[in-house]
């Protein structure tokens, strides 16, 4: 198998997989199309950008009982790369299927399918400890029972993670399915927590999944087609998902968004200017005939998908997913929730996340703490001054960067930035204390942020630039004091030092001559 990595962010990337039928990118949804009721073509597909499929072998199986397999390919007049389920979702459905591991194995040979998925048993949502390492076990069984009779090696092979919410179970099996040599990974039983909405834990599993799998394989999350999830799902690190959900959810007159699902006889007017969306309205489809609102809003469903994907890898190239997150992260409380779990994860994001990005970042508040870039920048905080014990200097870092290059306070960072005797630190709204030998590295420089900020915001900030300074034990505190942060700063400093140590210099009413002056005049005093 060949899969590329062209561009990273967060856990998610941008890819290329090769397959016998054709190559397509990643982060990618395959559209489930049902075998026995066709209605979009290839024609409809490219023109979507949608360069592979999934159908369910299972259920081409069943409805071809007694006839030789059909190339699946021919079946779905459909050329280019195949994706075939195993019946799986069905054993979910209904308890069993009448079929064997060796059995659709060798049928997903035979119908010539690209990307075949073993049959696993899903551990499903309400499943006891016992059940979830049941299923486990059986999992892995099978799976060693398909690899000893797959004969195809030009079709890339799924591993099916299983363990539900059980994580322990979940960390289990993907270290057992790590051990056997699949082309693609993936996590089962998520469909009824995006049901209930339950992101939180989803992202639980995602993450210890993830946390032991092989890294260059790709990671498919099975049933996941609604777009609103997408920008997490990939900043988590799933490459793929399947999903009928956009021809089901039409059926059901459900007009997809990423933001969330609208009803079509809710709507006055179309939010969308895709094909199947500019040149009609609501009320017209509703009164249309032939199935035709049903057929609009299952190609509007698929353009919203893959808007979104592409939107998501724009947002992976330019290094801003997190922000997508946090833009997204306000369509639904439960969405807000799955980004606080994220959140909570940001360390085992950091990891992944590049060093520097081509474009700078958006700091937006409290959501914008957690981001990586931030974590990587507090570690290296420590680090960062040379030596200690020295008078520190403490300007404000205000909405020029790099902040020595302040229009008001760049002669006084230039007067000491060379000063045996002087260490110079800025406060940020958005970084907290920054050491002038940080001021230009990555991304301090390239962060945009408010000018003002969420008071608990800037309380906290404060109080982290005077934790700061008291490490550095310090002969003594200059503090240049300016705007409203700069006075909450200012108190915060006065609860952690005494008078002696610390002077307060006004830096709205005071000239730069002036400060350089004040702190020269410190100086000689100590000397």
């Amino acid at each position: 198998m060949s899969f590329q990595v062209h561009c990273k962010d967060l856990l998610g990337r941008i890819g290329t997989i090769n397959t016998k039928s054709g190559a397509f990118a990643t982060p990618h949804m395959f559209p489930v199309l049902d075998p026995h009721h066709l209605i979009l073509g290839k024609e409809f597909f490219d023109r979507v950008g949608i360069h592979a499929v999934m159908t369910n072998a299972y259920l081409l199986k069943r409805g071809r009982q007694g006839l030789d397999p059909v190339d699946v390919h021919e079946t779905l007049d459909y050329p280019s790369t195949v994706a075939t389920d195993s019946g799986a979702y069905q054993i979910l459905e209904y308890g069993h299927v009448g079929v064997t591991p060796e059995e659709i194995v060798a049928y997903q040979e035979k119908i010539n399918t690209d990307i075949g998925v073993i049959l696993d048993v899903p551990t499903g949502f309400k499943s006891d400890a016992s059940r979830a390492r049941w299923t486990v076990d059986e999992t892995v069984r099978r799976a060693d029972r398909a690899l000893e009779v797959i004969t195809r090696k030009d079709i890339l092979w799924v591993g099916p993670v299983q363990g539900g919410v059980h994580l322990k179970e979940v960390e289990r099996s993907a270290q057992l399915m790590a051990r056997r040599d699949f082309d693609i990974y993936a996590l089962g039983s998520p469909t009824e927590l995006m049901e209930t909405q339950r992101y939180d834990v989803l992202v639980d599993m995602i993450i210890a999944a993830k946390g032991v799998l092989p890294k260059g394989k790709p990671f498919h999350l099975f049933g996941a087609g609604h777009p609103v999830l997408f920008p997490f799902l990939v900043a988590l690190g799933c490459d793929l998902f399947d999903s009928a959900a956009y021809a089901l959810y039409a059926r059901a007159g459900r007009y997809l968004t990423p933001e969330g699902t609208l009803l079509l006889g809710d709507m006055v007017e179309f939010v969308c200017p895709c094909p199947a969306c500019v040149d009609t309205s609501p009320e017209e489809l509703m009164r249309s005939k032939d199935n035709e609102a049903q057929t609009r809003l299952i190609q509007h469903n698929l353009w919203t998908c893959f808007s979104e994907l592409r939107r998501v890898r724009e947002a992976i190239r330019k290094g801003r997913l997190w922000e997508l997150l946090e833009l997204r992260s306000h369509a639904h409380p439960a969405l807000k929730e799955c980004f606080t779990r994220i959140s909570q994860y940001a360390e085992f994001l950091e990891r992944s996340t590049p060093a520097v990005k081509p474009h700078g970042i958006f700091y937006l508040g409290l959501s914008s703490d957690s981001r990586p870039e931030k974590l990587r920048f507090v570690s290296r905080l420590p680090r960062s001054v040379e030596e200690r014990r020295k008078l520190v200097l403490v300007l404000p870092g205000r909405w020029r960067r790099p902040f020595h290059e302040d229009p008001r306070y760049e002669s006084v960072a230039k007067a000491f930035d060379d000063h045996p005797k002087i260490s110079i630190l800025f406060y940020s709204l958005a970084w907290g204390p920054v050491p002038i030998e940080l001021d230009e590295t990555f991304p301090i420089a390239q962060t945009e942020s408010p000018n003002e900020g969420d008071p608990v915001v800037l309380q906290g900030k404060a109080r982290r630039v005077s934790e700061f300074l008291q490490s550095l034990h310090p002969k003594g505190v200059i503090f240049v004091s300016d705007g409203v942060y700069g006075r909450i700063v200012k108190a915060e400093l006065s609860k952690g030092f005494a008078k002696r140590f610390l002077t307060i210099l006004n830096g709205e009413s005071l000239t730069p001559d002036a400060i350089v002056k004040s702190v020269e005049t410190k100086l000689a005093r100590r000397a």
